[in-house]
């Protein structure tokens, strides 16, 4: 009786263990069928997210595109308004269909300016009935041409470093050009006018009285492995077209000319004395009335100013100029700081000298006035014991000076139509964008971008550059 009963109760136990395990079994089972489920989902919104984000980038890159190619028809035709249908970027399965349109209309306020907004969309593959995703570029493109020479050294020549590029301007250089990285003057589609005198000698830091004269025992421009220059070179001395044949032609030039002595060309001269005498208004560099040490931050340059000490535009100053000024410190202008040449002096550009240096940076704006004029920017500032009241240099005295960096232009640069001189020393121009003319004994541009230059503002035809770039968000469509 005791092992039936022993028999029965083992045999329950038993069942009540494998109900156990099975309830266990399917508890796991469920879990891991919830946490699948989890995991499905998580990867399906990853996914979605992912594939979302793809579409909304490769969204923005066609509406920079559509810039790129109605910058490149503008710089054809001055009248081109845009492409108002649909231009194909890409169209396949992976992308998708990338499309853009785009508009060109004048600036109301640049007359030498137009905005180029470019809508960009990708459609999934075989489904164009709604965009996937859609983005708005609007940049600003300000056209500029170049008369005569816009970059221009004296004796301490042209320096060219990483991949620094000059376009739209012709190039004359008093002493000797240097390239390195990169670096390169011109384009196959676009040669310059290149001029290099080679009067550089005698060389090192003490050259003696007789400094600057001819130099006849070596040529006048270093070329590394990856430089070019693009156009019609005339240098004096000159029989190498590089180690990799550097100096081309392009379209339309004629490279190197063998035996050519590059034409005399003398330095910008100003006469800083006759602009120091007709001063009517002399003030303190930190006077509030010209500067903005507090809000509101509008202030007024009157002609014929006078300004002493040192001179900082920063934050977001918003200056006018109406005429020459004359700052017997040093100049920065940086931050968000515009000053805008006034609609009275027509086309009479008026002259900013100083008698330290001239440090443009930041996200700063120049900008011309209605007429097409900038400003031009001297620094006479100098090494020699003369200075800031130096009227002729020669000797050390200019081989220290024009060693001495005094003015740079940092950033972006967004300054077209604006002239920067500096009258002893260096200019040094890095980053990239638009410069109306770069003069100095030495013009160092050893940034990583292409600097556009041209004095001359004007409606005709002209070379078009980028000025400012904004992505536009619905709530500003």
């Amino acid at each position: 009786m005791i092992n039936k009963l022993y028999i029965r109760s083992h045999k329950s136990s038993k069942s009540q263990q494998q109900g156990l395990i099975l309830i266990s079994v399917i508890i796991a089972i469920s879990a891991l069928i919830i946490v699948g489920f989890a995991l499905a989902s998580a990867t399906s919104s990853q996914f979605l997210l992912t594939s979302t984000d793809t579409y909304s980038a490769n969204a923005l890159l066609t509406a920079e595109a559509g810039v790129e190619q109605s910058l490149q028809q503008l710089n054809s035709n001055d009248n081109f308004s845009g492409y108002s249908s649909n231009q194909q970027f890409f169209n396949n399965t992976t992308q998708g269909l990338g499309v853009f349109t785009t508009s060109i209309t004048s600036d109301p306020g640049n007359a030498n300016a137009r905005v180029i907004t470019s809508t960009g969309k990708v459609y999934r593959y075989h489904n164009t009935s709604k965009a996937a995703s859609t983005k708005v570029v609007r940049v600003t493109a300000v056209g500029t041409s170049s008369q005569g020479y816009s970059v221009y050294s004296g004796p301490g020549g042209l320096i060219l470093g990483g991949s620094a590029a000059i376009t739209n301007s012709s190039v004359f250089v008093g002493g000797t050009i240097t390239m390195s990285g990169a670096s390169k003057i011109g384009t196959a589609s676009q040669p310059l006018t290149v001029d290099v005198a080679n009067i550089a000698c005698p060389s090192g830091n003490n050259p003696g009285s007789t400094y600057p004269t001819l130099c006849t025992a070596s040529q006048p421009i270093s070329l590394a492995q990856s430089t070019n220059i693009y156009g019609t070179v005339c240098a004096t001395g000159q029989t190498s077209n590089g180690p990799n044949n550097n100096i081309q032609g392009g379209h339309g030039g004629s490279g190197l000319k063998p035996g050519c002595t590059a034409p005399s060309a003398s330095p910008p001269a100003y006469d800083r004395n006759s602009q120091i005498a007709a001063v009517t208004t002399t003030a303190s560099g930190s006077d509030n009335n010209y500067v903005c040490n507090s809000w509101p931050f509008n202030r007024t340059w009157p002609a014929n100013l006078k300004l002493t000490g040192n001179v900082n535009i920063a934050s977001s100053c918003n200056l006018v100029i109406k005429g020459n000024v004359y700052i017997t410190g040093n100049l920065t202008i940086g931050g968000a700081a515009r000053i805008t040449v006034d609609g009275s002096v027509g086309t009479t550009r008026p002259v900013v000298i100083v008698d330290g240096t001239i440090d443009v940076g930041g996200s700063a704006q120049l900008i011309a006035n209605s007429s097409g004029t900038g400003i031009e920017f001297i620094s006479f500032k100098s090494t020699a014991s003369c200075n800031p009241n130096c009227t002729s240099l020669s000797g050390n005295d200019l081989k220290t000076s024009s060693g001495t960096q005094t003015v740079s232009i940092g950033g972006a640069a967004s300054l077209p139509g604006m002239v920067f001189d500096s009258y002893w020393g260096k200019i040094k121009v890095a980053g990239s964008g638009n410069v109306g003319s770069a003069i100095g004994q030495t013009v160092d541009m050893s940034g990583a971008g292409t600097v556009t230059f041209g004095t001359t503002l004007s409606s005709g035809a002209r070379t078009w550059t980028i000025s400012s770039y904004q992505e536009l968000y619905p709530s500003q469509l």
